[in-house]
């Protein structure tokens, strides 16, 4: 039984992959992150306020402020937690169902709505505080900001 040089490299190296490959993965994060720069859409309100503190040049009133106004925001969401996870229930049921139920699906996102237009609200009434918050020369430089972070999604 001759064993050959290039049949040993190849099996040597199959074997190396082979235990290799969790330990490559074992670093990995899952969180959806693109382009592994570690910049995912979503950032934790502790880095969205130290990216507004560090570009408008807040100062501490108005870190504080702001800070108070993501909290209450963040409490109203969190009121409305039950309704949307019962919400993602209904749906995942009626997703395994055996035949798909149109109509279901459609009374199903009507019954959504008031959840949805809340969280907007939620949304919309804390931007429209924060930006109570800011001067005249933040708020154009918050607009610039937003405009192009808009611009890169795209």
């Amino acid at each position: 039984m001759k064993i050959t040089f290039k049949t040993l490299a190849i099996a040597t190296s199959l074997c190396t992959a082979l235990v290799l490959s969790p330990v490559s993965f074992a670093g990995c994060d899952n969180s959806g992150n693109q382009g592994g720069q570690g910049k995912g859409y979503h950032q934790s309100s502790e880095k969205r306020l130290a990216k507004m503190t560090r570009k408008l040049d807040l100062t501490e009133s108005q870190q504080a402020e702001i800070k108070v106004l993501h909290a209450d925001a963040k409490a109203q969401k969190i009121a409305l937690t039950p309704a949307k996870q019962a919400y993602r229930q209904q749906v995942k049921t009626l997703m395994s169902a055996d035949s798909f139920d149109e109509q279901a699906f459609i009374e199903l996102q009507a019954s959504n709505q008031d959840v949805s237009a809340a969280m907007a609200l939620i949304k919309a009434k804390t931007m429209f505080a924060v930006k109570g918050v800011l001067t005249e020369e933040q708020l154009v430089k918050f607009n610039t900001m937003k405009h192009k972070g808009k611009k890169s999604r795209k």
